[in-house]
Protein backbone atom coordinates (compact mmCIF):
# COMPACT_ATOMS: atom_id res chain seq x y z
CA UNK A 1 0.00 0.00 0.00
CA UNK A 2 1.36 3.39 -0.94
CA UNK A 3 2.04 5.96 1.74
CA UNK A 4 1.55 8.80 -0.76
CA UNK A 5 1.28 9.51 -4.47
CA UNK A 6 2.96 12.34 -6.34
CA UNK A 7 1.88 13.36 -9.85
CA UNK A 8 3.83 15.48 -12.26
CA UNK A 9 1.91 17.77 -14.59
CA UNK A 10 1.77 15.45 -17.59
CA UNK A 11 0.27 12.71 -15.40
CA UNK A 12 -2.13 15.04 -13.59
CA UNK A 13 -3.64 16.42 -16.82
CA UNK A 14 -5.39 13.03 -17.22
CA UNK A 15 -7.56 13.95 -14.22
CA UNK A 16 -9.18 16.75 -16.22
CA UNK A 17 -8.97 15.66 -19.86
CA UNK A 18 -10.12 12.23 -21.00
CA UNK A 19 -7.48 9.91 -22.34
CA UNK A 20 -6.10 6.41 -21.92
CA UNK A 21 -4.87 7.06 -18.35
CA UNK A 22 -7.76 9.19 -17.09
CA UNK A 23 -9.48 6.41 -15.18
CA UNK A 24 -6.31 5.52 -13.28
CA UNK A 25 -5.40 9.11 -12.42
CA UNK A 26 -8.96 9.97 -11.43
CA UNK A 27 -9.06 6.95 -9.13
CA UNK A 28 -5.77 7.94 -7.48
CA UNK A 29 -6.83 11.54 -6.90
CA UNK A 30 -10.34 10.65 -5.73
CA UNK A 31 -9.28 8.06 -3.17
CA UNK A 32 -9.26 8.89 0.53
CA UNK A 33 -6.74 6.10 1.25
CA UNK A 34 -3.61 8.15 0.53
CA UNK A 35 -2.54 11.75 0.11
CA UNK A 36 -1.82 12.93 -3.42
CA UNK A 37 0.80 15.62 -3.94
CA UNK A 38 1.86 17.96 -6.69
CA UNK A 39 4.78 20.36 -6.65
CA UNK A 40 4.29 24.10 -6.58
CA UNK A 41 5.50 24.52 -10.21
CA UNK A 42 2.66 22.22 -11.29
CA UNK A 43 0.15 24.95 -10.41
CA UNK A 44 1.61 27.14 -13.16
CA UNK A 45 2.30 24.26 -15.54
CA UNK A 46 -1.34 23.14 -15.33
CA UNK A 47 -2.45 26.44 -16.85
CA UNK A 48 -0.13 25.78 -19.77
CA UNK A 49 -1.20 22.13 -20.10
CA UNK A 50 -4.90 23.01 -19.98
CA UNK A 51 -4.40 25.77 -22.57
CA UNK A 52 -2.58 23.28 -24.82
CA UNK A 53 -5.51 20.86 -24.51
CA UNK A 54 -7.98 23.64 -25.33
CA UNK A 55 -6.00 24.61 -28.43
CA UNK A 56 -5.68 21.02 -29.65
CA UNK A 57 -9.40 20.32 -29.14
CA UNK A 58 -10.50 23.80 -30.27
CA UNK A 59 -12.19 24.45 -26.95
CA UNK A 60 -12.97 28.02 -25.96
CA UNK A 61 -12.00 30.02 -22.88
CA UNK A 62 -15.09 28.79 -21.03
CA UNK A 63 -13.84 25.21 -21.32
CA UNK A 64 -10.43 26.32 -20.04
CA UNK A 65 -12.03 28.11 -17.10
CA UNK A 66 -14.11 25.05 -16.19
CA UNK A 67 -11.07 22.74 -16.27
CA UNK A 68 -8.96 25.22 -14.32
CA UNK A 69 -11.73 25.58 -11.74
CA UNK A 70 -11.86 21.79 -11.28
CA UNK A 71 -8.10 21.77 -10.70
CA UNK A 72 -8.32 24.46 -8.03
CA UNK A 73 -11.31 22.73 -6.43
CA UNK A 74 -9.17 19.60 -6.07
CA UNK A 75 -6.62 21.72 -4.21
CA UNK A 76 -9.25 23.51 -2.10
CA UNK A 77 -10.95 20.25 -1.09
CA UNK A 78 -7.64 18.60 -0.23
CA UNK A 79 -7.68 16.02 -3.00
CA UNK A 80 -4.36 17.51 -4.15
CA UNK A 81 -1.76 18.82 -1.74
CA UNK A 82 0.65 21.39 -3.15
CA UNK A 83 4.23 21.07 -1.89
CA UNK A 84 6.10 24.32 -1.72
CA UNK A 85 9.57 24.34 -3.24
CA UNK A 86 12.49 25.11 -0.95
CA UNK A 87 15.84 26.71 -1.78
CA UNK A 88 17.49 23.38 -1.04
CA UNK A 89 15.27 21.68 -3.62
CA UNK A 90 16.16 24.31 -6.21
CA UNK A 91 19.85 23.59 -5.59
CA UNK A 92 19.29 19.84 -5.82
CA UNK A 93 17.36 20.31 -9.06
CA UNK A 94 20.32 22.28 -10.44
CA UNK A 95 22.61 19.37 -9.55
CA UNK A 96 20.21 16.94 -11.20
CA UNK A 97 20.18 19.08 -14.36
CA UNK A 98 23.98 19.13 -14.39
CA UNK A 99 24.14 15.36 -13.94
CA UNK A 100 21.35 14.57 -16.40
CA UNK A 101 22.19 17.13 -19.06
CA UNK A 102 25.97 17.17 -19.00
CA UNK A 103 27.22 13.94 -17.43
CA UNK A 104 24.54 11.65 -18.91
CA UNK A 105 23.61 13.76 -21.96
CA UNK A 106 19.87 13.44 -21.26
CA UNK A 107 17.28 16.07 -22.04
CA UNK A 108 15.67 17.20 -18.80
CA UNK A 109 13.66 20.38 -18.33
CA UNK A 110 14.17 22.59 -15.28
CA UNK A 111 10.58 22.35 -13.98
CA UNK A 112 10.66 18.57 -14.37
CA UNK A 113 13.86 18.34 -12.35
CA UNK A 114 12.36 20.54 -9.65
CA UNK A 115 9.15 18.49 -9.50
CA UNK A 116 11.11 15.22 -9.22
CA UNK A 117 13.36 16.58 -6.48
CA UNK A 118 10.33 17.89 -4.58
CA UNK A 119 8.86 14.39 -4.66
CA UNK A 120 12.14 12.89 -3.48
CA UNK A 121 12.23 15.33 -0.55
CA UNK A 122 8.70 14.28 0.41
CA UNK A 123 9.85 10.65 0.54
CA UNK A 124 12.77 11.62 2.77
CA UNK A 125 10.40 13.57 5.00
CA UNK A 126 7.86 10.74 5.46
CA UNK A 127 10.65 8.11 5.54
CA UNK A 128 8.68 5.90 3.14
CA UNK A 129 8.67 5.21 -0.56
CA UNK A 130 6.37 7.53 -2.51
CA UNK A 131 4.76 6.53 -5.81
CA UNK A 132 5.71 9.05 -8.52
CA UNK A 133 3.70 9.11 -11.75
CA UNK A 134 4.85 10.78 -14.96
CA UNK A 135 4.19 10.54 -18.66
CA UNK A 136 7.46 12.30 -19.48
CA UNK A 137 9.90 9.68 -20.77
CA UNK A 138 13.06 11.83 -20.52
CA UNK A 139 12.21 12.57 -16.88
CA UNK A 140 11.37 8.95 -16.09
CA UNK A 141 14.48 7.59 -17.80
CA UNK A 142 16.72 10.16 -16.10
CA UNK A 143 15.55 9.72 -12.52
CA UNK A 144 15.30 5.95 -12.96
CA UNK A 145 19.07 6.05 -13.47
CA UNK A 146 19.73 7.84 -10.17
CA UNK A 147 20.09 5.60 -7.10
CA UNK A 148 18.47 8.08 -4.68
CA UNK A 149 15.28 8.23 -6.76
CA UNK A 150 15.07 4.46 -7.20
CA UNK A 151 15.68 3.91 -3.47
CA UNK A 152 13.01 6.33 -2.24
CA UNK A 153 10.43 6.39 -5.03
CA UNK A 154 8.39 3.84 -6.87
CA UNK A 155 8.55 5.30 -10.36
CA UNK A 156 5.63 4.71 -12.72
CA UNK A 157 5.57 5.79 -16.32
CA UNK A 158 2.14 6.17 -17.90
CA UNK A 159 2.61 4.13 -21.02
CA UNK A 160 4.74 1.22 -22.18
CA UNK A 161 8.42 0.97 -21.40
CA UNK A 162 10.96 1.75 -24.09
CA UNK A 163 14.16 0.16 -25.26
CA UNK A 164 13.90 -2.66 -22.75
CA UNK A 165 13.32 -0.24 -19.85
CA UNK A 166 10.18 -1.24 -17.91
CA UNK A 167 7.56 1.41 -17.09
CA UNK A 168 7.78 0.84 -13.32
CA UNK A 169 10.40 0.36 -10.64
CA UNK A 170 9.98 -1.69 -7.52
CA UNK A 171 11.99 -1.56 -4.31
CA UNK A 172 15.59 -2.43 -5.04
CA UNK A 173 15.25 -2.30 -8.85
Amino acid sequence: MAVAYFLDTCALIHRYVSGPFSRLVRRIVSSDRWPVYVAEPTVLEMASALARQCRSHRWDVHAFDALDRRFFQDIAFGRLRVRAVTKQEVLRARHLLRYAGVVKGNKLESADALIAVTCLELAYEVKERVVFYTQDWPLYATIRGVDAFRAMLELRFLGPGRGGVPPTTKKGS
